[in-house]
């Protein structure tokens, strides 16, 4: 009986001991805890300045040496990080910061700048011996306007509707928007000036190579017929044949295609 009782006193006094030992481990956990709350909410705001933070002034649109002057009285440094081309700002002016104007920041955050390098620089292409259809394409796709086209024979380049000559010489800087005019080859000279073949042409088409064979605009009489199966325009006949010297020529009349109908048919005239 007495080592049953000595035994169970010894059980007693190891769960005592299991007890106080996890009680001591609870109050050094809920210390720690309690050390954590501390340092979170009072040394390290301390140590990050918790707290001292100020928004970043707008120095978009502004020149870069006054950008950095206020980045700096301010606090902050100012670091140009790259440029780019612009054509709606002027040459050295902000057109980007990060971060943003009015972020919330530090004293002494790097602030870093996109600088305008202006607009843009066009080089003009070089069109010669192309298409009149592909040298336009070319102008719109640089950001250049056709103007004008001139149209001339050349011995040159016997192919009709290839440009052989342009304002502006290739490789040349030159401004968006530019208007250039275009020379467009006729094909190979007529071995005389003769009258052209121009029906089934355009008007303006005409225009040109008669115009290129001495036959001006105040010798042209155009008329208009009504031709809804053509494209508006097109010349329908011609007053003077082929092949006739040009300058016996006085006055040639070009029957041009129209969808419009006679005014008084449009208004429902006309005899019963």
């Amino acid at each position: 009986m007495h080592v049953i009782e000595k035994i169970k006193e010894y059980q007693l006094k190891q769960k005592f001991l299991e007890l106080v030992w996890w009680k001591k481990l609870l109050v050094v956990l809920a210390a720690f805890f309690v050390f954590v709350l501390i340092i979170d909410a009072m040394v390290m705001p301390l140590y990050t300045r918790h707290g001292s933070e100020y928004q970043l002034p707008d120095v978009t649109e502004k020149q870069a040496a006054e950008a950095e002057e206020i980045l700096d009285d301010q606090g902050f440094a100012a670091i140009i990080q790259d440029s780019a081309y612009d054509g709606y700002y002027p040459p050295g002016t902000v057109i980007r910061q990060n971060p943003p104007p009015y972020a919330t920041v530090k004293k002494g955050r790097r602030v870093y700048l996109v600088i305008s390098s202006g607009e843009k620089p066009i080089y003009m292409p070089n069109l010669l011996k192309e298409s009149l259809t592909n040298a336009e394409l070319r102008l719109r796709e640089t950001g250049l306007e056709l103007n004008r086209t001139y149209w001339e024979y050349s011995e040159d380049v016997p192919y009709r509707g290839v440009v052989i000559g342009q304002s502006v010489p290739a490789g040349e800087l030159v401004a968006a928007s530019q208007k250039i005019n275009l020379t467009v080859s006729l094909g190979p000279p007529p071995s005389s000036f003769t009258i052209p073949r121009v029906v089934g042409k355009s008007l303006e088409t005409a225009m040109n190579e008669l115009a290129a064979v001495g036959i001006t605009p105040d010798r042209i009489i155009v008329k208009s017929r009504y031709q809804p199966n053509l494209v508006p325009q097109t010349i329908i006949s011609q007053s003077v044949e082929e092949g006739t010297l040009a300058p016996e020529v006085d006055v040639i009349e070009l029957t041009v295609s129209t969808d419009r109908l006679p005014q008084r048919q449009e208004q429902g005239g006309g005899r019963p």
